[in-house]
């Protein structure tokens, strides 16, 4: 089961914060940080500083803003360092059996990392997820659910409510998505609304992010090389270090990816040599919506 941690006080003027904890990545490609003389915040944690600055790297040419957190980093609350990852496409391209940007930035960091990420994954995903490994134990998690949008609001609203609710009151991170089309609107706004109902969530405005140039392939939807780099170091400053030094990548469980033609990258584990644990769900086959 999830271990309970104390409550903790939601930033209230984050525009006060900008400066101190914005990152600014540089173009040749290290994450260079912002920090103030004890290296914390107030109501947001600590700052990564210059051992982050050198694990957390970016291809050269990449300069990005990060937009501000909305929340505390997860690293400064949590005792251990597991951490769930639930997604879609735009996650699993980033796993060990594509990408694998986010277990080589997120180890780095001391994480033990589980990457649950099926292409054409709509929200209802996320509850088989947790349905099947919850129960392992985690210490903090990352949610990213909404690229496959339906246009039913009240659902979406009702299944990410099921999924806060069995995460909490663990603190856990959750991703807004890019505006590909403009109903994502109604996805970010229901993310927002949960978020200021759940004081144990930080958001991440990936939604922001993702509009800057080169991050986004050309459908319009699935990231490039550089914006898998992106995407994960931008999940790396919302978990920040682990309270331990040892990770992990961590094996999958559900990686029965829908076909997403020409935008997934190049498998690089083939999935029959990672190890295989049976899972009782019938694997998502809807494709991504464009």
């Amino acid at each position: 089961m999830f271990r309970p941690t104390p409550t903790w006080r939601r930033v209230l003027k984050i525009a006060a914060l900008v400066c101190a904890s914005c990152l600014t990545l540089t173009s040749c490609g290290v994450v260079n940080l912002l920090t103030n003389n004890d290296n914390v915040v107030d109501g947001v944690g600590r700052i990564p500083g210059g051992n982050f600055a050198s694990l957390v790297t970016l291809p050269e040419g990449i300069t990005i803003n990060f937009p501000e957190l909305l929340g505390p980093m997860m690293g400064p609350q949590v005792g251990g360092p597991r951490v769930l990852m639930i997604g879609d496409s735009i996650m699993a391209s980033t796993s060990s059996r594509y990408g694998n940007e986010m277990c080589d930035t997120l180890t780095q960091l001391g994480w033990k990392v589980e990457v649950e990420a099926q292409s054409g994954s709509f929200v209802d995903f996320g509850l088989k997820v947790l349905g099947q490994r919850l129960e392992d134990g985690w210490d903090t998690a990352v949610v990213f659910l909404g690229t496959n949008y339906d246009g039913n609001q009240a659902n979406y609203e009702n299944k990410m409510r099921q999924i806060f609710e069995g995460l909490s009151p663990t603190p856990f991170v959750v991703l807004t998505t890019a505006l590909f089309n403009p109903r994502q609107q109604e996805v970010n706004d229901v993310i927002m609304k949960l978020a200021g109902e759940f004081p144990n969530v930080t958001v991440l405005d990936w939604g922001t992010i993702a509009a800057n140039n080169g991050l986004i392939g050309k459908d319009g939807v699935h990231l490039t090389a550089n914006g898998r780099s992106v995407f994960a170091a931008a999940i790396a400053r919302a978990l920040e270090f682990a309270p331990t030094r040892e990770g992990e990548c961590l094996p999958i469980y559900f990686k029965s990816d829908a076909p997403v033609p020409g935008v997934m990258p190049d498998e690089t584990v083939p999935v029959e040599s990672e190890t295989t644990v049976p899972v009782d769900v019938i694997p998502d086959t809807t494709t991504t919506l464009p």
